[in-house]
């Protein structure tokens, strides 16, 4: 079977996020599946299952001033491109495709992934509309579509109930599994912290952390607060009242996968306090760790953690005071039970069953009759 993969999530986000999980599933496709990834030309894509074609288009105009006009007039080019590669089904990477073109139905299948239904739930996300207009388009146009978790799938069958028989869960897998970690050195090496994670902004509810490790200094003057993700401007700073040089607060930028599982390893409690997730894969990432996990009461990730979180309602800065308090204690209530609960847990989401969920639906949607639309 020949699976075109249309690579615009490359031409966006060419590392990391949703471009490791379709670089994840293609490397590990069986020999019955051919892949053929069409991404952008600019990119330098790389792949280590041997037989991944990739077609290359162009997606950068010449001049910027005419970036808008010139992508419009890249859309027949695109669409011959991608129908001369003789694919049995075509797997969009994003709800739009290269060049920002969007999915219609045509002679061959299509599937998509669903990751989220964020920016509907927070509109101040997407002002314009312009990302749940896309989503949806997508969604209309698929003959098959992958949610990345049950909580994902649940929420695409309240949302778009004429759409769920032709939906199936491809839940992620752990991606930390082979990864060696880095010791922590320097000042983290002798001093207990609690680890954030990721982008800090509206739903991901990092103000909720702020206010609860601010709240409980007092009491527990020792434990630090790590941040990996993206610079704290200066704008951020003023909404959380951070000084310029805050006492305890650590913010290392991006690391490396080693030194984050390093940083998993050595912190008192990873600390996931979102209002809303797809899936969650930092948790993932915690738990093959071995870190004690205080996530947020959201479905995603009550159905990734399990029995492991030590859970909080996200808008509850007391309850999240009182567990950064016991973690910082080293009493987190049967925490060596549910860190042998989370290593179990991780083996169990593993990208090889990720494939084979996908090829699953890649073999059911081939011998199904094609979906008759209204004109």
């Amino acid at each position: 079977m020949r699976v075109v993969f249309e690579g615009a999530i490359f031409e966006m986000l060419p590392v990391g996020g949703i471009a490791r999980y379709f670089t994840d599933i293609i490397n590990r496709l069986p020999e019955s599946i051919t892949p053929i990834v069409l991404g952008p030309e600019e990119a330098s894509l790389a792949f280590s299952n041997p037989h991944v074609t990739l077609s290359g288009v162009r997606t950068k105009a010449p001049l910027k001033m005419l970036r808008r006009f010139w992508r419009k007039s890249q859309h027949r080019l695109i669409d011959q491109q991608m129908d001369s590669l003789s694919g049995d089904l075509h797997h969009w990477t994003y709800y739009s495709g290269l060049c920002q073109r969007e999915i219609r139905p045509g002679n061959v299948q299509n599937v998509i992934t669903v990751y989220d239904f964020i920016h509907e739930s927070f509109p101040e996300l997407d002002p314009s509309g312009a990302h749940s207009y896309w989503k949806r388009k997508a969604i209309e146009s698929a003959d098959h579509i992958c949610c990345i978790s049950q909580t994902t799938h649940d929420d695409l069958c309240d949302r778009f109930p004429e759409v769920a028989s032709r939906a199936s869960v491809t839940m992620l897998g752990n991606s930390f599994v082979n990864v060696v970690a880095e010791p922590v050195t320097g000042q983290l090496a002798n001093r207990p912290y609690v680890l954030f994670v990721g982008r800090r902004d509206n739903y991901k509810n990092f103000q909720t952390l702020w206010h609860a490790w601010q709240s409980v200094r007092s009491r527990v003057p020792e434990l630090a607060l790590v941040i990996v993700g993206p610079p704290i401007k200066r704008r951020e700073a003023r909404g959380l009242g951070m000084k310029e040089q805050e006492e305890g607060v650590i913010h290392l930028g991006g690391v490396s996968d080693p030194v984050l599982k390093g940083l998993y390893q050595h912190c008192r409690a990873f600390v996931f306090p979102s209002k809303e997730e797809g899936f969650g894969l930092p948790a993932v990432e915690a738990m093959e760790s071995g870190a004690p996990v205080i996530a947020s009461t959201c479905p995603a990730l009550r159905e990734v953690l399990g029995n492991v979180g030590h859970y909080f309602d996200a808008h509850d800065v007391d309850s999240l005071a009182d567990l950064l308090v016991l973690a910082d204690l080293e009493r987190l209530p049967h925490c060596e039970k549910k860190l042998q609960l989370g290593l179990q847990r991780a083996s169990e989401l593993s990208w090889q069953k990720t494939v084979e969920q996908t090829v699953a639906a890649y073999r059911t949607l081939r011998g199904s009759s094609p979906i008759v639309r209204a004109a």
